[in-house]
């Protein structure tokens, strides 16, 4: 039953997580106005704005202008309800909850971000950084954070300095902010768990030939689904990186 309604608080979410995507990019107010169609301006009623239903029922285009919608919009708000419903299966009703939904959001917001745009926007990192060292006092220890935010934007901010262009400085920013929230030895796992995924993700490219030796690949996203599961599945990763 709680199940449920995590996931649904995820699908709502994910809406509002649609709208820091295409705003914040634009910096545009995440507040004012409210939802409109982002090619017409046209304001939404509150039918139009269901998560996932609304794109189905509308055939994913604007009722309006007809404009083709983002396909983006269903996929952030069911990955939304998903993560929010395996987290809260994995952890439980605890205080756990509150950094790891806040987490949660902003790895959803970068990866589109990046995926989308290549952008990492400041706006998302700083704050989420201080707010991930206030939560480090209930979410791990402070000292833990610390550790892994050195850690983690350290080894960062070597590759920037030494890939001379290869990884973006939004890169070492948001490996400040997941060190702050996965402490150590998560970020180690986090890092670990992004670097094969990525890898994995060249391989099939190169196979399928439509990227080569040269081609560049977007760390961001496969860095937020490292960063995600590593912070989930904490205990695991930690275990496994101790023995």
């Amino acid at each position: 039953m709680l199940g449920g309604l995590f996931f649904l608080l995820g699908l709502m979410s994910g809406s509002f997580l649609n709208v820091v995507i295409y705003r914040l990019i634009k910096r545009d107010s995440l507040l004012f106005p409210g939802s409109h169609c982002m090619y017409c301006q046209s304001k939404l009623r509150f039918f139009e704005i269901i998560p996932v239903l609304s794109y189905v029922f509308l055939k994913g285009q604007c009722r309006y202008c007809g404009h083709k919608l983002p396909l983006v919009y269903p996929i952030v708000e069911l990955m939304s309800g998903i993560a929010f419903w395996l987290l809260y299966m994995q952890r439980g009703m605890t205080w756990d909850l509150l950094p790891g939904y806040i987490f949660t959001a902003f790895l959803i917001t970068v990866a589109f971000m990046d995926g989308l745009w290549g952008i990492i926007p400041d706006r998302l990192n700083y704050p989420t950084l201080v707010i991930g060292l206030l939560l480090s006092l209930w979410m791990h220890n402070i000292f833990s954070a610390l550790i892994g935010m050195i850690a983690l934007g350290g080894l960062f901010l070597l590759i920037f300095i030494f890939s001379q262009g290869g990884l973006g400085g939004g890169d070492v920013k948001l490996a400040l902010v997941i060190g702050v929230f996965c402490g150590w030895p998560g970020a180690l796992g986090a890092f670990f768990i992004a670097s094969v995924l990525a890898a994995v993700y060249a391989v099939v490219l190169l196979v399928s030939k439509k990227a080569g030796l040269k081609s560049a690949i977007k760390f961001g996203p496969f860095l937020a689904l490292g960063s995600w599961a590593a912070w989930v599945y904490a205990d695991i990763i930690s275990l496994g990186f101790i023995i």
